[in-house]
Protein backbone atom coordinates (compact mmCIF):
# COMPACT_ATOMS: atom_id res chain seq x y z
CA UNK A 1 0.00 0.00 0.00
CA UNK A 2 1.49 3.17 -0.82
CA UNK A 3 2.28 6.17 1.39
CA UNK A 4 -1.19 8.54 0.32
CA UNK A 5 -3.43 5.26 0.16
CA UNK A 6 -2.18 4.16 3.76
CA UNK A 7 -3.03 8.21 4.77
CA UNK A 8 -6.82 8.39 3.43
CA UNK A 9 -7.16 4.76 5.51
CA UNK A 10 -5.58 5.91 8.41
CA UNK A 11 -7.78 9.17 8.18
CA UNK A 12 -10.83 7.64 7.74
CA UNK A 13 -9.95 4.82 10.29
CA UNK A 14 -9.50 7.57 12.58
CA UNK A 15 -12.64 9.98 11.81
CA UNK A 16 -14.94 6.39 12.25
CA UNK A 17 -13.05 5.77 15.72
CA UNK A 18 -13.78 9.78 16.45
CA UNK A 19 -17.49 9.52 15.84
CA UNK A 20 -18.13 6.02 17.93
CA UNK A 21 -16.25 7.70 20.53
CA UNK A 22 -18.58 10.97 20.31
CA UNK A 23 -21.64 8.47 19.77
CA UNK A 24 -20.51 6.82 23.03
CA UNK A 25 -19.72 9.84 24.88
CA UNK A 26 -23.31 11.32 23.97
CA UNK A 27 -24.82 8.19 25.25
CA UNK A 28 -23.27 8.27 28.29
CA UNK A 29 -24.30 11.86 29.12
CA UNK A 30 -27.70 12.55 27.58
CA UNK A 31 -28.95 8.95 26.96
CA UNK A 32 -28.64 6.86 29.97
CA UNK A 33 -25.89 5.25 28.74
CA UNK A 34 -27.92 3.22 26.20
CA UNK A 35 -26.59 0.65 24.14
CA UNK A 36 -23.27 1.51 25.67
CA UNK A 37 -24.19 -1.15 28.59
CA UNK A 38 -25.18 -4.74 28.04
CA UNK A 39 -28.80 -4.77 26.32
CA UNK A 40 -31.89 -6.99 26.01
CA UNK A 41 -32.45 -7.09 22.69
CA UNK A 42 -35.66 -8.66 22.85
CA UNK A 43 -37.12 -6.01 25.34
CA UNK A 44 -35.34 -3.20 23.32
CA UNK A 45 -37.62 -0.64 22.38
CA UNK A 46 -36.05 2.30 19.96
CA UNK A 47 -35.76 5.97 20.36
CA UNK A 48 -34.40 8.54 18.35
CA UNK A 49 -31.46 9.33 20.81
CA UNK A 50 -30.11 5.83 19.86
CA UNK A 51 -29.46 6.44 16.17
CA UNK A 52 -26.02 8.19 16.31
CA UNK A 53 -24.74 5.33 18.07
CA UNK A 54 -26.44 2.91 15.83
CA UNK A 55 -25.13 4.87 12.55
CA UNK A 56 -21.11 4.72 13.99
CA UNK A 57 -21.17 1.65 14.64
CA UNK A 58 -22.32 0.93 10.91
CA UNK A 59 -19.78 3.26 9.66
CA UNK A 60 -16.88 1.75 11.64
CA UNK A 61 -18.17 -2.05 10.30
CA UNK A 62 -18.34 -0.69 7.11
CA UNK A 63 -15.17 0.75 6.94
CA UNK A 64 -13.61 -2.10 8.42
CA UNK A 65 -15.03 -4.35 5.57
CA UNK A 66 -13.67 -2.07 3.34
CA UNK A 67 -10.33 -2.23 4.17
CA UNK A 68 -10.43 -6.22 4.74
CA UNK A 69 -11.23 -5.93 1.22
CA UNK A 70 -9.09 -3.70 -0.25
CA UNK A 71 -6.21 -5.54 2.23
CA UNK A 72 -7.33 -9.09 0.19
CA UNK A 73 -7.13 -6.95 -3.79
CA UNK A 74 -3.89 -5.55 -3.50
CA UNK A 75 -2.69 -9.04 -2.15
CA UNK A 76 -3.85 -10.84 -4.85
CA UNK A 77 -2.41 -8.38 -7.10
CA UNK A 78 0.37 -8.50 -5.71
CA UNK A 79 1.00 -11.96 -6.78
CA UNK A 80 1.24 -10.90 -10.17
CA UNK A 81 3.67 -10.53 -12.86
CA UNK A 82 5.45 -7.17 -11.10
CA UNK A 83 5.15 -5.47 -14.50
CA UNK A 84 1.50 -7.02 -15.58
CA UNK A 85 -2.17 -6.64 -14.18
CA UNK A 86 -3.00 -10.19 -13.48
CA UNK A 87 -4.54 -12.55 -15.87
CA UNK A 88 -8.23 -12.47 -15.51
CA UNK A 89 -11.41 -13.87 -17.98
CA UNK A 90 -13.66 -10.97 -18.22
CA UNK A 91 -16.73 -13.41 -18.00
CA UNK A 92 -15.93 -13.37 -14.16
CA UNK A 93 -17.63 -10.07 -14.38
CA UNK A 94 -21.14 -12.11 -14.79
CA UNK A 95 -20.63 -12.79 -11.10
CA UNK A 96 -22.12 -9.23 -10.50
CA UNK A 97 -25.74 -10.11 -11.81
CA UNK A 98 -26.08 -11.64 -8.25
CA UNK A 99 -26.53 -7.94 -6.93
CA UNK A 100 -29.95 -8.19 -8.42
CA UNK A 101 -30.77 -10.55 -5.43
CA UNK A 102 -30.72 -8.09 -3.16
CA UNK A 103 -34.11 -6.66 -5.13
CA UNK A 104 -35.44 -10.23 -2.98
CA UNK A 105 -35.11 -8.03 0.00
CA UNK A 106 -38.13 -6.12 -0.80
CA UNK A 107 -40.15 -9.29 -0.59
CA UNK A 108 -38.44 -10.83 2.15
CA UNK A 109 -38.66 -8.45 4.32
CA UNK A 110 -42.60 -7.60 4.39
CA UNK A 111 -43.20 -11.29 4.28
CA UNK A 112 -40.68 -12.71 6.19
CA UNK A 113 -38.92 -9.69 8.33
CA UNK A 114 -35.86 -11.04 6.69
CA UNK A 115 -33.47 -8.15 5.71
CA UNK A 116 -30.44 -10.16 4.22
CA UNK A 117 -30.70 -9.90 0.86
CA UNK A 118 -30.15 -6.25 0.67
CA UNK A 119 -26.49 -7.21 1.17
CA UNK A 120 -26.02 -8.77 -2.27
CA UNK A 121 -26.44 -5.34 -3.95
CA UNK A 122 -22.92 -5.89 -3.13
CA UNK A 123 -22.11 -8.24 -6.07
CA UNK A 124 -22.80 -5.07 -8.49
CA UNK A 125 -19.48 -4.32 -7.71
CA UNK A 126 -18.19 -7.53 -9.30
CA UNK A 127 -19.07 -6.44 -12.42
CA UNK A 128 -15.29 -4.84 -12.13
CA UNK A 129 -13.90 -8.18 -13.01
CA UNK A 130 -14.84 -7.71 -16.56
CA UNK A 131 -13.06 -4.40 -17.08
CA UNK A 132 -10.25 -6.04 -14.93
CA UNK A 133 -10.37 -9.12 -17.43
CA UNK A 134 -10.05 -7.02 -20.54
CA UNK A 135 -6.35 -5.51 -19.35
CA UNK A 136 -5.66 -8.72 -17.99
CA UNK A 137 -1.81 -8.53 -18.55
CA UNK A 138 -1.72 -5.31 -19.44
CA UNK A 139 2.06 -3.68 -19.28
CA UNK A 140 2.03 -1.39 -15.57
CA UNK A 141 4.21 1.54 -17.35
CA UNK A 142 4.51 4.99 -15.28
CA UNK A 143 1.15 6.10 -17.31
CA UNK A 144 -1.25 3.57 -16.05
CA UNK A 145 0.31 3.47 -12.64
CA UNK A 146 -0.92 6.94 -12.72
CA UNK A 147 -4.48 6.00 -13.83
CA UNK A 148 -4.93 3.58 -11.35
CA UNK A 149 -3.99 5.87 -8.85
CA UNK A 150 -6.02 8.67 -10.24
CA UNK A 151 -9.82 5.94 -10.70
CA UNK A 152 -8.62 4.62 -6.92
CA UNK A 153 -8.68 8.62 -5.82
CA UNK A 154 -11.99 9.83 -7.34
CA UNK A 155 -13.53 6.32 -6.71
CA UNK A 156 -12.73 6.70 -2.51
CA UNK A 157 -14.40 9.80 -2.68
CA UNK A 158 -16.96 9.17 -4.59
CA UNK A 159 -18.19 6.06 -2.08
CA UNK A 160 -17.25 7.97 0.74
CA UNK A 161 -19.36 11.10 -0.01
CA UNK A 162 -22.47 9.02 -0.58
CA UNK A 163 -21.64 7.64 2.75
CA UNK A 164 -21.11 10.57 4.40
CA UNK A 165 -24.49 12.27 2.49
CA UNK A 166 -26.48 9.17 3.55
CA UNK A 167 -25.27 9.37 7.19
CA UNK A 168 -26.45 12.94 7.36
CA UNK A 169 -29.62 12.04 5.82
CA UNK A 170 -30.68 9.27 7.39
CA UNK A 171 -29.40 10.57 11.06
CA UNK A 172 -32.55 13.19 11.06
CA UNK A 173 -34.91 11.04 11.99
CA UNK A 174 -36.65 7.82 11.11
CA UNK A 175 -37.92 7.23 7.66
CA UNK A 176 -40.93 6.84 7.03
CA UNK A 177 -41.59 6.74 10.73
CA UNK A 178 -40.09 3.79 11.10
CA UNK A 179 -36.88 2.77 12.56
CA UNK A 180 -36.31 -0.68 10.63
CA UNK A 181 -36.81 1.51 7.04
CA UNK A 182 -34.12 3.61 8.50
CA UNK A 183 -31.71 0.79 9.29
CA UNK A 184 -32.50 -0.60 5.97
CA UNK A 185 -32.07 1.87 3.67
CA UNK A 186 -28.39 2.30 5.75
CA UNK A 187 -28.24 -1.35 4.73
CA UNK A 188 -29.15 -0.92 1.21
CA UNK A 189 -26.34 2.51 0.80
CA UNK A 190 -23.53 0.78 2.42
CA UNK A 191 -23.97 -2.30 0.11
CA UNK A 192 -24.16 -0.06 -2.92
CA UNK A 193 -21.46 2.53 -1.84
CA UNK A 194 -19.18 -0.79 -1.53
CA UNK A 195 -20.18 -1.99 -4.69
CA UNK A 196 -19.03 1.32 -6.26
CA UNK A 197 -15.77 1.13 -4.71
CA UNK A 198 -14.94 -2.60 -6.27
CA UNK A 199 -16.67 -1.47 -9.80
CA UNK A 200 -15.66 2.39 -10.43
CA UNK A 201 -11.51 1.84 -9.83
CA UNK A 202 -11.26 -1.13 -12.63
CA UNK A 203 -14.25 0.79 -15.13
CA UNK A 204 -12.51 4.20 -14.86
CA UNK A 205 -8.92 2.67 -15.35
CA UNK A 206 -10.11 1.00 -18.23
CA UNK A 207 -11.55 4.40 -19.23
CA UNK A 208 -8.36 6.52 -18.37
CA UNK A 209 -6.12 3.79 -20.59
CA UNK A 210 -8.77 3.23 -23.70
CA UNK A 211 -9.27 7.07 -24.34
CA UNK A 212 -5.43 7.80 -23.79
CA UNK A 213 -5.04 4.69 -26.35
CA UNK A 214 -7.72 6.29 -29.20
CA UNK A 215 -5.97 9.69 -28.45
CA UNK A 216 -3.08 8.02 -29.59
CA UNK A 217 -3.98 6.52 -32.73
Amino acid sequence: MKKNEKLFWTGCGIFCVAALLASICYAVVCNDSRLVTPVDLGGYTFIPQDLPMILSVLLLCGYVFALVFTLCVQKKRAGAEPDRTRRLNPKLGLLGLLGFLGFLGFWSYPARGDVTPFVFFLFFGFFGFFYEGKMSGTFMDERFRENAARAQLISYKICFSIMFIALLVLSQGRLFGSLEYTLIAVMIVLSIALALGIFLPEYLLYRYDHDETLDED
